[in-house]
């Protein structure tokens, strides 16, 4: 069984021959399909923002190959030839202003929002310029045939880069106003979730036209605090529900998962996000939500999870055995039905500190635990 097949059966409950895993080397069952700017991109003011912050801009392949700021802008809007060093102010193809501290300093995140181009009022979004996706230069890496070479026998997953419909509105609208519109200003909540609706659209559609191979989607939207949703789920159904649905229903239609990335605690919004046909959670903290809470669900078949050990707490200040025995139960509570579960591993190693024992604990238990037999049960739940 090949890591596309295994990673397809799990998250479908059909009897996979292991727990699939994602880690940063060959073994890996995953194989991510990104796109990016074309390269006639470039911002005036501010230089570019990358996705992965100054962690991936500090990377010489980054800065001449993928984002290669012109020296004329550069020099235009008085930025050193080494700018990413310093903390500065970067701008994305939507607009939305980032800070960072600097490659520099020890903060290596993605950076953080900073001010939107509807920040100050909702009277310029007619004037919100939405990323043209149809630009085939956006596509120029993953149309590579060395790139589908290398992802041909792995599951492959087309990142819905940047976010999804709340964290990308919130950010071009500011996060404390677009809460506070949520109540106040409906009618313009929805005029921009129809606005960016089809660049989602979009996207998913030349995704499969550019990888035909492409497995499944998958997004990014951050819904929870530690403790709760940032929205409650009447909220989430009157803004959010249907435009969802929406991308879920299409990226169905073009034979693809559709996976849901969020941070925070989100257990009230899962059944109606569950409802519109989102195939599989992933979670990088799952402690927030609560393995026990996953079982209901995964015991039903209704959606798989795909988890890191705890990123907040085992994963990077726990031992190799604490790691081990969370991966365990994982198995024991969500993978138990003839699949589920695949393992996740955080991708930014540096930005968690993450000890090196834990890394290959999580590998080690996933493989040693992991193994299932021909009745798609896990086999020392057995004995």
């Amino acid at each position: 069984m090949d890591s596309k097949e295994r990673v397809k059966r799990a998250f479908h409950f059909d009897k996979p021959d292991r727990v699939p895993m994602s880690c940063v080397n060959l073994k890996t069952d995953f194989f991510p399909v990104s796109i990016y700017p074309p390269k006639s991109w470039q911002p005036k003011e501010f230089p570019p923002h990358v996705q992965g912050g100054v962690d991936s801009i500090r990377k010489f392949y980054y800065r001449t190959l993928i984002y290669r700021w012109k020296r004329k802008y550069r020099k235009a809007a008085g930025y050193e030839r080494k700018w990413w060093k310093k903390p500065h102010i970067s701008i994305d193809e939507w607009g939305i202003q980032w800070k960072s501290s600097g490659s520099e300093s020890e903060d290596i995140t993605r950076g953080h929002p900073h001010f939107g181009p509807l920040q100050e009022s909702w009277d310029r979004i007619d004037e919100v310029e939405i990323p043209d996706m149809s630009n085939e230069k956006r596509y120029r890496i993953i149309k590579n045939p060395l790139w589908k070479l290398l992802g041909r026998k792995r599951y492959t997953i087309g990142e819905l880069a940047p976010n999804g419909f709340f964290n990308l509105c919130s950010q071009i609208r500011g996060f404390n106003n677009y809460l506070i519109d949520l109540a106040r200003n409906p009618k313009q909540v929805h005029e921009l979730n129809e606005k960016v609706l089809p660049y989602f659209t979009s996207l998913i559609k030349n995704y499969k036209e550019f990888y035909p191979s492409l497995d499944s989607i998958m997004v990014a939207d951050d819904l929870g605090t530690q403790k709760s949703p940032f929205i409650s789920p009447s909220i989430f159904t009157k803004f959010f529900k249907q435009p969802y649905k929406k991308i879920i229903d299409l990226t169905h239609e073009l034979g693809m998962d559709f996976i849901l990335h969020s941070c925070g605690q989100i257990y009230e919004l899962m059944p109606d996000i569950i409802d519109i046909g989102v195939d599989v959670f992933e979670f990088d903290s799952p402690h927030m939500v609560g393995v026990d809470n996953f079982n209901q669900w995964a015991e039903q078949n209704k959606v798989a999870f795909w988890l890191s050990s705890n990123i907040q707490s085992t994963y990077t200040l726990g031992t190799p055995e604490e790691v081990e025995q969370e991966i365990k139960r994982y198995i024991k509570k969500v993978g138990n039905n003839e699949g589920g579960l695949a393992i996740y591993e955080y991708m930014s190693k540096s930005a968690l500190n993450t000890p090196k024992e834990n890394i290959i604990a999580q590998r080690e238990a996933t493989m040693r635990w992991g193994q299932y037999d021909e009745e798609g049960k896990i086999k020392w739940l057995k004995e």
